[in-house]
This record gives structure tokens, C-alpha cells and sequence, in this order.
């Protein structure tokens, strides 16, 4: 395909994906950013040398943040933790959002035990007198386990409750090649969020893909260096002694093993976020089925035995298929009703959707928890 045509196609996409966010259908939002930067990163790609190829990497790049955006159930503008990248200056906002993120604890379904630990090393020590926990509480957590499982959820669901004040790291922002100031980039997000911290209003500082930032690097240049050993001075500081900070580095990834082992340690909560469980596939079913009319054969049970190994995006995605099916059979989209959902047409989807992660990568997780987790 000729570049033209790829730059056009992204286009629609993005436009698609505009559309569909103004009415409300964050879904086709999703997908249509996705394809968008699929695209423009194709592009780059195929056609290295093209003159545009900068900008189309930047464009992606925010396609792919907005998708994340979404996903945690922030508006527009609900974003203010860190600004994009403009004019070689990079901003951090205070990292207030004017409304909580619009996620709460019903809608990270099941991960019991997941959800008890977090809370209980992030929502207690803003319960209790800090006399009480004379010996501090954890601030770095690592989230890691198979994409698609709920880890971002668990994020936005946290820091809706504590109506936290909320820092958003993107690597690809804070690790810009013509930015060259990743390290001093580093700081002003620490220092914003010390500076809004307290104990009735904590600071979560997100990097999702930490791996990007946390990874093990051969070949280092000065200043990713530089910006790695701001990141463990920064980390460092906020569990000295003496100090009482309400500011908390959560890290997500689907790679712990690339994680630098000097990393590794300023996480001291490394939580396993797994596939979901037979139990918490039917309640998954049962959730994301919630709009649909289903007909007296659709088994939940079933289903949940014949999705072992699907992740709870590929339960969500089932579902959606379904539900274009059910669409595409309505002869009226304007005025007619959209026929129940049968058994047969969740059958048919899972026969030509399996699942995105193999049980040898789970196994890598199980592996990996067992040897470096901590809860």
C-alpha cells in the first residue's frame, strides 16, 4: 500500500474514532485510535526515509494515550497530569483532575485479592494516624501480568476513591530523543506530587509500560542514564525516614522480566495480575452482556468453561462481536429491534476468536511471581 493511501486511511480512522467519543461510544473510540496508530506506525515503517515520519510517530503516540485515556474513563479534559510535548517544553500540571475518573471498584470484576492487597498498602495509611504505622508504608507497587487483564482498572478505580491527585506517565514522552531533558522531567513530576500530597488527598504517579523506563539497557546513552538514576533518587526519597509522604509510583507491566533489578527493589508491593478464574469469567460474561437481550439458551456457565485462558479483554471483545451481529442481522437499524442473542452466537465468535495469550506466557508469569512477587 502507497504511503498516501496509508496516510488517508489513518485519517479516517482517527476521524471515526473522534466521532464515535463525542457520542459516547468509547468501544469504537478505542478501536478506531488503535487502527489509527497501527497505521501511522506502519507507515513508518514500510517507508523509513519518508520526510512526515516524525510527526506520524508523535501523532500515534497520543492516539495510543488517548486509547489508554479512555480505557481509565478520563475525559479530555480530566487530563492534566502531564501536558504532550510541545515546542521542546515539557509541563506538569498541579496533577488535580476536576472529577474523579469515572471507574469505581464494580467495575474491575473479580481480582478479590488483588484489589484487597492494593487497597490495603495505598487506602489504609490515609485511615489511620501515622503514629500507627511507625515503620511507613510501601510507596512504589508493580502491577504486572498478561495485557488485557485489568491492571489499568485497577488504577483508575484506586485513585477514583481517594479522589487522588493523579500523575500520568507516558515513557515515550518522558524518553523524547529531541526533548534531552528527561531526568529534569523526572523531577518536576516527583516534586508536583509532593507538593499536592496529603494524607486526605493522596498523589498516585502511573507508568504504565514501566518496563520502558525500568528496563535493562545495553546500550545506555547519557541521557537515559541519567534519567534512570533521577527515577531511583526520586523513588528513594519518598520512603527515607523521618518523612511521611502521600505520594505513591504505581508501575504496570506485561514484561516484569525486563524490569533492572535496582528497579525491582523500589517496588516493594509486586502484585500478580492474572487471567481472570472460571467464577470471575461468568461474572464477566454477565457484565459486559448487561445490554444485550439474551435468549433463554445462553449458558454462562458454558462459556465461561470454554473461554479458559481468554483475558477479560478477550471476554469484552466476544461480546462486542456478538453485538455487531446482532446489528448487522437488524433489516431496520433506524426503527427495528435488534433480534435476542443465542447461544450459537457466542459459539460462532469464540470458534474464529482464540485467545490472545498462550498458556506458555501465563506460565512465564506464574513462574516469574513465584520467584520475584511480593504481597
Amino acid at each position: 500500500m502507497a504511503a498516501s493511501e496509508l496516510e488517508r486511511l489513518a485519517l479516517k480512522y482517527a476521524e471515526e474514532a473522534m466521532k464515535s467519543e463525542k457520542e459516547g461510544l468509547k468501544n469504537r473510540a478505542i478501536e478506531g485510535y488503535s487502527k489509527a496508530a497501527e497505521t501511522l506506525l506502519k507507515l513508518v515503517k514500510l517507508y523509513p526515509n519518508y520526510p512526515l515520519n516524525k510527526i506520524y510517530v508523535e501523532r500515534a503516540l497520543m492516539y495510543q494515550e488517548r486509547v489508554r485515556q479512555i480505557q481509565m474513563g478520563l475525559s479530555y479534559d480530566q487530563v492534566i497530569a502531564l501536558d504532550n510535548v510541545k515546542s521542546e517544553k515539557f509541563d506538569v500540571y498541579d496533577g488535580t483532575l476536576s472529577e474523579k475518573p469515572n471507574i469505581s471498584w464494580n467495575d474491575v470484576i473479580g481480582l478479590d485479592k488483588v484489589k484487597e492487597e492494593i487497597r490495603k498498602v495505598v487506602v489504609l495509611p490515609t485511615r489511620v494516624e501515622p503514629e500507627k504505622l511507625p515503620l511507613g508504608w510501601p510507596s512504589g507497587i508493580l502491577l504486572f501480568g498478561p495485557p488485557g487483564c485489568g491492571k489499568t482498572l485497577i488504577v483508575a478505580a484506586l485513585a477514583s476513591e481517594l479522589n487522588a491527585h493523579f500523575f500520568y506517565i507516558d515513557p515515550a514522552f518522558i524518553m523524547s530523543k529531541w526533548l534531552g531533558e528527561s531526568e529534569k522531567n523526572v523531577a518536576k513530576v516527583f516534586d508536583a506530587a509532593r507538593k499536592n500530597a496529603s494524607r486526605q488527598r493522596p498523589a498516585i504517579i502511573f507508568i504504565d509500560e514501566v518496563e520502558a523506563l525500568t528496563g535493562i539497557f545495553s546500550n545506555e546513552v547519557g541521557g537515559e542514564a541519567r534519567m534512570r538514576s533521577q527515577l531511583l533518587k526520586e523513588m528513594d526519597g519518598l520512603h527515607c525516614k523521618g518523612k511521611k509522604h502521600y505520594v505513591y509510583v504505581i508501575g504496570a507491566t506485561n514484561k516484569p522480566w525486563l524490569l533492572d533489578q535496582a528497579f525491582l527493589r523500589r517496588f516493594q508491593k509486586r502484585i500478580y495480575v492474572p487471567p481472570p478464574d472460571y467464577k470471575t469469567r461468568i461474572e464477566l460474561f454477565k457484565h459486559y452482556t448487561r445490554g444485550l437481550k439474551l435468549a433463554k439458551d445462553v449458558d454462562f456457565e458454558l462459556l465461561a468453561q470454554k473461554t479458559e485462558g481468554y483475558t477479560s479483554h478477550d471476554i469484552e471483545e466476544v461480546c462486542r462481536e456478538v453485538q455487531f451481529k446482532l446489528v448487522e442481522d437488524c433489516k431496520d437499524l433506524i426503527r427495528g429491534e435488534l433480534r435476542e442473542a443465542f447461544m450459537k452466537d457466542f459459539l460462532e465468535v469464540m470458534s474464529e476468536r482464540r485467545p490472545s495469550v498462550s498458556k506458555e506466557l501465563v506460565k512465564k508469569y506464574v513462574d516469574w511471581n513465584e520467584k520475584y512477587g511480593a504481597i
